[in-house]
């Protein structure tokens, strides 16, 4: 089936189901999903409650396993992998961040994005050049040796892009990275991963309900009924904080 990706392709979804038993009953969280983003694109993700958004969302970050159908990162077929194969490659190719920051509380902040690179091997001289480097990028170069108590809720969730950075990933996978901020913190590091994308050449994926990291995105998936339900650029939809028009 991979031989059917388009080469501007990094992601694809094809014919995806997840089912979960409810007693006798066969409730599907997804349901014969297809998709493909591109390389060095911004997709969001945008569904109600109960829509399927998440469910999806692990299944491009390899976090979840489909019933049936598979899901292709750059070729390779992710339900295929071993366990140990599958962590290796989420460490390697797919950087992730969270609306709680997931930050050790007590590791500095340069030692908490020299993590992901530990576990990759890399010496600890190597890891801290790395990590010095993408706090840099972030903004962060003058607060290397904060724990995340001394930084506020903004400046910890660079630190959280900083850690999905640091082993040079060709996805950022953003579940509701604005969910705990102020709306110019928000528009911040809405602006910081925009940036990457086209900087760094970074797929970024997000879950929101964000209606400004829906502007600032090439591309919205909507996702109803574990289907989905419309793709559409932002060209085609007028976005404005607190409303969304779709054609």
């Amino acid at each position: 089936m991979s031989e059917n990706i388009d080469s501007r392709t990094l992601i694809a979804v094809r014919g995806v189901d997840k089912v979960f038993s409810k007693g006798d009953e066969k409730v599907y969280a997804l349901h014969d999903v297809n998709l493909d983003i591109y390389r060095e694109e911004y997709l969001s993700i945008m569904g109600p409650s109960g829509s399927g958004k998440t469910t999806l969302f692990n299944m491009i970050g390899a976090l979840d396993k489909p019933t049936h159908g598979e899901v292709f990162v750059g070729g390779v077929s992710l339900p295929k992998l071993s366990s140990l194969e599958l962590s290796y490659f989420r460490c390697k190719h797919i950087g992730y961040v969270f609306q709680t920051y997931n930050l050790i509380a007590w590791l500095s902040a340069i030692g908490n994005v020299m993590l992901p690179l530990t576990f990759l091997g890399e010496s600890e001289q190597g890891a801290y050049k790395r990590a010095a480097e993408v706090l840099e990028i972030v903004g962060l170069g003058g607060r290397l040796d904060h724990v995340p108590g001394e930084l506020s809720g903004g400046q910890q969730q660079r630190v959280a892009i900083a850690r999905a950075l640091a082993n040079d990933p060709s996805i950022i996978l953003a579940d509701e990275p604005t969910a705990n901020l102020d709306m110019k913190t928000g528009e911040e590091i809405i602006a910081l991963l925009k940036d990457l994308c086209k900087q760094e050449g970074v797929t970024v994926v997000t879950a929101t309900h964000d209606h400004k990291m829906l502007a600032a995105s090439d591309r919205i998936c909507w996702i109803k009924g574990g289907q989905v339900d419309k793709l559409q650029t932002v060209s085609e939809m007028k976005i404005n904080v607190g409303s969304i028009t779709t054609s």
